[in-house]
């Protein structure tokens, strides 16, 4: 039972020491090359609503990172007292504040962020690995997690509990005295893009909760990818993208065929699909304003 829960405490140290390293990574990506590991919208959603800026929710993840590989070094090696105490406080503190990020990212802006979901499978590999050693006080931890999360699904924020269409691939979101709105919905009437039009009047709470205020507003709710764009240039833009990928996709698609015209494999459909998070210029980078040419308020008559 002992060496068992010695090589428990070893994996512990390993994987804390490993979610250190990741943290620190991306705190050294974001400060010193304006880059992230996480691409998706959910990331950029996230570290809009942090109070201090998102290094500051890093360092959070870091000091306890670190604390946990530090607290396992000094108790397995040093001998420590009090340190496998210490270790499952720190636990339970950490899993209660992953309940809080999940059902933030769960029931309030409703995407994923990836950074996000890698450090709480940290977490929960940590706390697991804590239970399997013998550590019975982090069940409290995984009871806390689960009581925060079903909380945020019970008490929805004032405001934000709206039903959006789920079937629609693109909403957009306008106002009538938006001369912007107008065009860029004469402008998709043309080239026969279907989207459903939601006037903002019913969703300003859900979109100011989102970090947007202004119209003209496309909503993309494609399965893997979802993603704003405001102002009709950003609109223009990810639509013009989109249908170059899926003419390039489509030509591609035709001369496969014409060389493996006897071939028994299915067509890729996924060669339409565009990531845009990867497009220049289509999404402004973390801590940019998004340009105002192009769009009105919500709230005023702009002709």
């Amino acid at each position: 039972m002992q060496d068992r829960k010695q090589v428990y405490n070893k994996i512990f140290a390993a994987i804390s020491s490993l979610a250190t390293v990741f943290v620190l990574t991306e705190i050294v990506l974001q400060s010193f090359f304006g880059k992230s590991i996480c691409l998706t919208e959910g990331c950029k959603l996230t570290a809009q609503y942090a109070r201090f800026g998102d290094i500051s929710v890093l360092l959070i993840g870091l000091l306890t990172f670190f604390t946990l590989a530090a607290l396992t070094v000094l108790g397995r090696f040093y001998h420590v007292e009090g340190a496998e105490r210490l270790i499952n406080l720190v636990l339970i503190v950490a899993l209660t504040g992953e309940g809080f990020f999940m059902g933030y990212l769960a029931f309030r802006i409703h995407t994923l962020c990836v950074f996000c979901v890698i450090v709480f499978g940290f977490m929960v590999v940590l706390g697991l690995l804590r239970l399997l050693a013998g550590e019975r006080d982090v069940i409290a931890g995984f009871a806390t997690l689960a009581a925060v999360f079903g909380m945020f699904y019970l008490v929805l924020p004032v405001g934000v509990a709206v039903s959006l269409p789920e079937n629609e691939r693109l909403i957009l979101f306008y106002s009538k005295d938006c001369i912007h709105c107008a065009e860029i919905k004469k402008e998709l009437e043309e080239s026969k893009i279907i989207v459903k039009h939601l006037e903002v009047n019913g969703y300003a709470a859900f979109l100011k909760s989102m970090g947007i205020e202004h119209v003209p507003t496309l909503y993309v709710n494609d399965k893997y990818q979802k993603a704003f764009f405001t102002g009709k240039e950003a609109i223009r833009r990810y639509l013009i993208t989109c249908s170059a990928s899926a003419k390039n996709a489509e030509k591609s698609k035709q001369k496969t065929k014409n060389k493996i015209k006897s071939s028994p494999q299915k067509a890729d459909d996924a060669g339409l699909m565009i990531d845009i998070f990867k497009q220049q210029n289509l999404i402004p980078q973390n801590g940019q304003p998004a340009p105002e040419e192009g769009m009105c308020r919500e709230d005023e008559i702009c002709k």
